[in-house]
Parts: C-alpha cells; sequence; structure tokens
C-alpha cells in the first residue's frame, strides 16, 4: 500500500468526520489510544455510540469508489471510559481497557470478496463481555493491560493494588480469573494506595520480554522488577518476583523518579533492549543481561547505555494534566519505536539494536570496530507532531502500518487522520505462542456460577459510586438571636461553596457523563435493535408468502394423491375379486393352447433330434464296417444307397423346416 492511500482515501475517508462528534465531546485529557491496525482493517472507538467503527483499508485501497465503514455494536457495552484499543495476535479478538474496567469484543468471522464482517452489513452486533466489573470499577485502577505472551486467550491486568490479575477469556461459561499476582507491597489503610503513589513504589507498567520467558514490572520510582511467565507440568503458572533488578551504572536518583512506561525491544539471538520512559520526557536504553555481581549467577541487571531527552513544551495549563503519565511507548519497525505524549509524538531511531546484533554474530577481531561504532552512533529522537498550544490536545490515536513501507497513523482530537513515514522500514514481527492455561480447581461448575454472579454489575451500583461523597455535610444550626458578622458569613458562605462544588457539583457532572453515555449507548442499540426489527417482519412477512404458496401446492399434491390412492384401491379390489370378461377368457383360451401346441412341437422336434442322431450313428456305423470289408459294391447298389441317402436328407430337411414353422407360429424358442 503506497503513502497516497492513507494521505488522501483514508484521511478523507467519512468514518473520521463522524468520528470527530465523539472526540469533541470528551473533556478528559488522558492520554488515549482510540485506534487499532490489525490484518488492514482500521478499528476506531465511539464514546457517544458506545460502537466500534472499523474500516478494510485494503478494499479502500483497491476500490476507486467509497468503501463504507461498518459500526460493531457490542452485547455489552463497556460502562466506563475506553482509553485503549488492544488486538490479539490471531485478530479475532479485542481489548477495550480504561481505568475502570476491562471488556473483551468477540469480532464476527469476514467472508465475500471484500473481507468484510458479516457479509458487508452496516451495522454487526458483537458478544462482548467484562472483567470483574465490580472489583475493576469500584475498588481500583487499572495501570496497564497486556495479552499473555504465551496465550492468546488470556489478559493480564496490572491493577493500582500492586496486583496482576491473569484472566482466561476463552472459556464457555465466561471470563475467569486463573490467579492474581503480587507484584509489590499491599496498600494498607484508607490512604495506603496514595502513600504508595507517593512514595512511587506502585507498578505503572509492565511488558513481556522479547523471549516471552519473563515479565518486566515498572514501578513509579524507576524500579523494576522481573517475573518469569512459565508454566509447570500441572497448569499453575509459577511466577516468582525478582527484584528490584540492579542498574549500572548506579545513580542517586535511580535514573528519575517519575517512571511512567516501559518496553523490550529485540530479538533472540541478541540480549533484550529496555527501554525506561520518566514523566519529565527522558528515555532510558537498557540492556538486559545477567548479573556478573551475583554468585549463583541466575540474576539479571540493568546496563544504562544511553539517555534521549524529547522536547515535550508543555501548556501553561499543566492542571489539565493531573494524574497522567505524559509518555506512552509503542513497538514501531525493525530499529524504532514510538513515543506519545501531552505535546504530541516522537519517533526514536535505535541503532543500537543493529550494532548489538552484529557484535552477538560477529568474530573477534571484528568487537572492537562494533563497540567503538555502539559509542559514535547514538539513538536520535524525531519530533513527528506537535499538539502544545492554548490547552492540552493531546493525540487520541496511534497505529503503525504492515510491510513493506511503515506508516504511522496518528489520530488528533479533532478527529483529523495524519500520516507519516517511519524509518527504518523493516518491522519486527512478534508472534505470540499459544499455551493452554488450566486449573482445575476453577473448572468447577458451582465456582463458575460464583464467579459468573460477581462480574455482573449493575447501572445503579455505578451511579452510587459516582454520586457517593467522601467527607460527610454536617447540617448547620446558628442562633436565631445572634446575628453573625459579615466575615464568618463569608467563610461559611465560601466553604459551603468549596464543599459543594467538590463534593456535589464535580460528582453530579460525573453522573451527567455517566448517564450521558448510558443514554446514547442504549439509543443506538434500540435503534440498531429497531432496524433489525424491521428487517425481521419483512422476513416474517416473506416467511409467510412462501409458506402460503407452499400450502397450496401441499393441498393440490394431497388431492391429487388421493385420486391415486382411490384408483389403485379400485385395482386392488377388482384383483382380489378374480372376475374377467369374456374377451379376457377367451384370450386366455387361445394362449393356452397355443401353449400346449408350443409343447407337443417342442416334444416332436426333440424326438426328431433323437433320430436323426441315431441315424447318424448309424450311417456313421455302416461306413467304418464298409470299409473294414474292403468290399467293392456295383454301380447299381451305389446309386441305389446314394438315391436312399438322398430321399432320407430331403426329408430330414423337410421334417426341420417344419419344425422351424411350427416354433415360429407357436412363439416357441
Amino acid at each position: 500500500m503506497s503513502c497516497v492511500l492513507y494521505e488522501t482515501k483514508l484521511a478523507n475517508h467519512q468514518i473520521f468526520l463522524d468520528i470527530k462528534n465523539s472526540l469533541s465531546e470528551e473533556t478528559n485529557y488522558k492520554l488515549r489510544n482510540l485506534i487499532e491496525l490489525k490484518d488492514e482493517i482500521l478499528y476506531v472507538w465511539n464514546s457517544v455510540e458506545s460502537c466500534l467503527f472499523c474500516l478494510n483499508v485494503k478494499h479502500l485501497d483497491e476500490n476507486e469508489a467509497e468503501t463504507p465503514y461498518q459500526k460493531l455494536h457490542l452485547v455489552s457495552p463497556p460502562a466506563f471510559a475506553v482509553e485503549r484499543l488492544m488486538s490479539s495476535e490471531c485478530g479475532t479478538r479485542l481489548c477495550l481497557w480504561g481505568s475502570r474496567g476491562v471488556t473483551v469484543v468477540e469480532l464476527p468471522s469476514r467472508w465475500g470478496r471484500s473481507g468484510l464482517f458479516d457479509s458487508g452489513n452496516q451495522t454487526v452486533l458483537c458478544k462482548s463481555f467484562s472483567l470483574d466489573e465490580r472489583l475493576l470499577y469500584l475498588a481500583a485502577d487499572i495501570q496497564r493491560v497486556h495479552w499473555h505472551p504465551k496465550s492468546m486467550s488470556h489478559l493480564l491486568v496490572l491493577v493500582s493494588d500492586n496486583t496482576m490479575r491473569l484472566y482466561n477469556i476463552a472459556l464457555k461459561a465466561g471470563p475467569k480469573l486463573v490467579r492474581t499476582f503480587t507484584v509489590g507491597h499491599k496498600p494498607t489503610g484508607a490512604l495506603g494506595r496514595t502513600v504508595l503513589e507517593s512514595l512511587g513504589d506502585a507498578a505503572v507498567d509492565f511488558t513481556a520480554t522479547v523471549d516471552s520467558d519473563h515479565l518486566l514490572i515498572l514501578t513509579g520510582n524507576g524500579d523494576v522488577y522481573m517475573m518469569a511467565c512459565e508454566q509447570d507440568d500441572k497448569g499453575s503458572l509459577n511466577a516468582p518476583l525478582k527484584g528490584p533488578l540492579s542498574m549500572y551504572p548506579s545513580a542517586d536518583d535511580n535514573y528519575g523518579a517519575e517512571s511512567c512506561s516501559i518496553l523490550a525491544l529485540g530479538t533472540l539471538d541478541s540480549p533484550t533492549l529496555v527501554v525506561i520512559a520518566s514523566a519529565a520526557g527522558v528515555l532510558y536504553h537498557c540492556l538486559l543481561l545477567p548479573d556478573a555481581s551475583e554468585e549463583a549467577g541466575d540474576g539479571y541487571a540493568l546496563y544504562v547505555v544511553e539517555s534521549v531527552e524529547l522536547n515535550i513544551a508543555h501548556t501553561q495549563n499543566d492542571n489539565d494534566m493531573h494524574n497522567v503519565y505524559p509518555v506512552h511507548l509503542y513497538r514501531g519497525p525493525r530499529g524504532a519505536y514510538v513515543c506519545m505524549h501531552a505535546s504530541g509524538v516522537h519517533a526514536v531511531n535505535l541503532p543500537l539494536l543493529r550494532l548489538i546484533r552484529e557484535y552477538a554474530a560477529a568474530i573477534d577481531t571484528e568487537s572492537d570496530s562494533i563497540l567503538s561504532a555502539i559509542s559514535q552512533q547514538p539513538s536520535s529522537a524525531r519530533h513527528l507532531l506537535c499538539t502544545s498550544g492554548n490547552r492540552v490536545t493531546p493525540p487520541v490515536g496511534l497505529a503503525v502500518t504492515p510491510a513493506p513501507l511503515h506508516t504511522l497513523l496518528i489520530l488528533c482530537n479533532s478527529g483529523e487522520m495524519l500520516s507519516r513515514t517511519l524509518e527504518p522500514q523493516e518491522l519486527e514481527e512478534q508472534l505470540y505462542k499459544e499455551m493452554q492455561l488450566r486449573n482445575p480447581a476453577l473448572d468447577q461448575d458451582d465456582i463458575n456460577n460464583i464467579l459468573k454472579e460477581q462480574q455482573k454489575l449493575s447501572f445503579t451500583s455505578i451511579m452510587q459510586e459516582v454520586l457517593a461523597r467522601e467527607a460527610s455535610q454536617p447540617l448547620l444550626k446558628l442562633d436565631k438571636k445572634e446575628e453573625p458578622d459579615p466575615k464568618e458569613c463569608l467563610e461559611v458562605l465560601t466553604e459551603a461553596t468549596v464543599r459543594l462544588r467538590a463534593e456535589y457539583m464535580s460528582r453530579q457532572r460525573r453522573a451527567l457523563d455517566v448517564i450521558t453515555r448510558k443514554v446514547a449507548a442504549l439509543r443506538a442499540l434500540a435503534k440498531q435493535q429497531e432496524a433489525w426489527r424491521e428487517d425481521l417482519q419483512a422476513d416474517i412477512t416473506q416467511v409467510e408468502l412462501q409458506s402460503a404458496v407452499l400450502k397450496e401446492k401441499r393441498d393440490y399434491a394431497e388431492k391429487f394423491q388421493d385420486d391415486m390412492k382411490y384408483r389403485c384401491s379400485a385395482v386392488f379390489r377388482s384383483l382380489r375379486r378374480g372376475a374377467s370378461s369374456a374377451a379376457e377368457r377367451r384370450t386366455l383360451c387361445e394362449l393356452q393352447a397355443h401353449a400346449r401346441a408350443a409343447r407337443d412341437a417342442a416334444a416332436a422336434v426333440q424326438q426328431l433330434k433323437v433320430n436323426a442322431a441315431r441315424k447318424s450313428e448309424e450311417l456313421k456305423r455302416w461306413e467304418e464296417e464298409y470299409q473294414k470289408k474292403q468290399t467293392v459294391l456295383g454301380r447299381s447298389h451305389s446309386d441305389t444307397i446314394s438315391s436312399i441317402l438322398q430321399q432320407q436328407t430331403s426329408k430330414i430337411s423337410t421334417l426341420i423346416e417344419e419344425t422351424k414353422l411350427l416354433k415360429d407360429q407357436l412363439g416357441v424358442a
């Protein structure tokens, strides 16, 4: 696919004009990624209608005419604000997640020449389900969600209480919590989570290593922990937590106290390169190697090779980005990765990856030259998009197109789609290995029913959580005889106003947003259901007409069948009675006479054949005796014998012809 497709056809498509309204109504400026490109299908999340817009990019490239997009409505739309879209490796599922929940969408099948969902229908209903709605929505914040690196049917969810939850989403009974891992200190008390976040002990991100054998977990203070994701023979995860990993050379601030994102890059034939991003826009490139200081030799350490500082220009009103990690990392083509932040998008080129692969495959004489090249070719950051202005307007979507020409698709907050070419033009293809996780203890029907009930979350519970106040407001009782001075009145009024804004008005606005989102989703679903109902009614009418036609044909067939049955019954009755007409009796007598004549003629013919055979034997015997006697007959005797034989031969011929005539007349074979 050429750049012209992304710059003209895709950028001017109707899908981005329709998605613009949903982006303009969002007042939350957290970093989001609401697009996903998988198997040449572009998915875009519409928060107003609570549905997915999808467009077949390949079909758009091959057809000059306008290619319409499809709407994927969910059976169970998410009750939370969606912040990220994430496709599975096989492309059959989509994961929608935000800080308050996770929803998995089962994508329908694609067929037809265009490769569209449900043969190209404008709207398609998709199966969807949420993971632990009650816990994730009410009790914790989600930091990061990843597909399990060794299974396409499991999800890993990092929660703000320093736990990582593993879910199996491929079961017929619904999603199931397989196991919970503790990745740090558990918060205790009402302010436990706040204390962990302020001290930087809360886990903020995690990623899988290149070989998919370990998970690297990043905390806010820059510490990196390692957890194995192997499976033992019994099917339960064997995941001991190691760390924090040592970082060399050592630094007093541990290379930044506001770490926010982590990413692992590389190939299987070279060491893993770990990228750690801080909130200040500094990127640290580290090599994950065995720790030489440990005696056991099975530990790992991070060796910092270089750091890259991004040119991030924040706006004057930085309060809009409260509690938002400003840098997100995305895998790009081989030798590059992409950073998205509040002020735009950066692309970082990594010649270090290529040099590390060359160093791993080089001989001893070439090692020194490659090491010198590593120090002479530092990584470089390229500012692809700048969105800084009077207010915070970060990008809302980012996707990388497949080979051969890798293009970065960026969806702006205004609904405009931009495309930028990335270099190098080789994409590292990471394929996840499929592994089935089994836990016999969770396969019981009773436990499945309990988990299924616990996952349900009513809209009333959501509204109660939104409107719940953190501080109580006492009733104001003043002495009516004493008149308060203006200063006290101003203080009471100011405090009441602040409390009203903080504890009531803001929550009312949140409740309004939740209700608006729910109503919009229900209206969109109701509208689609009404269209489906009309289609079903038309199908019912068509079936009724076909049923009437078939009923008439059935009645005619039944009438014809009854007539045939009556005629057959009449024939059977006449045969059982044995009654026959005079012509039939005469014909029967003639047939019987001919049969008797045929039998007599056959007997006569048989007798003639016997006589002929006997005469032949006698003649043969006479000839033998005549030869033995050597008697010479006279001429008169010879003539007499010849005449007798001729007479016998003529008689036999006459009898044979008469016999054939009789056979022909009687029809005897």
